[in-house]
């Protein structure tokens, strides 16, 4: 949920940016940047609240899914945690043509 007087848009791109793979222009690495992961490291949806709240104008949030894609949930929310193989390494690219390197849906509500 977005704060009154903020503009929903506006957020949705920080918040993009925010859990991105790329390094922003402050010099930030995005969440899923490869320099902040490590292999086995799994994904706290504790983790990606905080992000969120972290942002300018983030009034709550809500992770109302959290699974591999094309796989059914398998208690991640429940367990608060997308756990990964000791080989495996996080990937968000959120690149519609490459959904298999990670998603990220936003459903905004609030603001303007």
């Amino acid at each position: 949920c977005v704060l009154p007087g903020y503009l929903r848009a506006d957020v949705k791109a920080t918040l993009l940016a925010a859990f991105g793979n790329r390094r922003a222009a402050d010099g930030r690495l995005g969440m899923f940047h490869p320099d902040r992961l490590s292999f086995g490291e799994g994904i706290y949806s504790s983790q990606l609240v905080a992000a969120a709240q972290a942002v300018a104008g983030v009034e709550s949030v809500a992770v109302t899914r959290l699974n591999r894609l094309y796989e059914p949930a398998n208690g991640e929310i429940e367990a608060g945690v997308l756990p990964l193989g000791p080989l495996e390494i996080a990937r968000l690219d959120n690149d519609p043509g490459v959904p298999e390197n990670g998603r990220l849906r936003l459903d905004m509500r609030g603001g303007r």
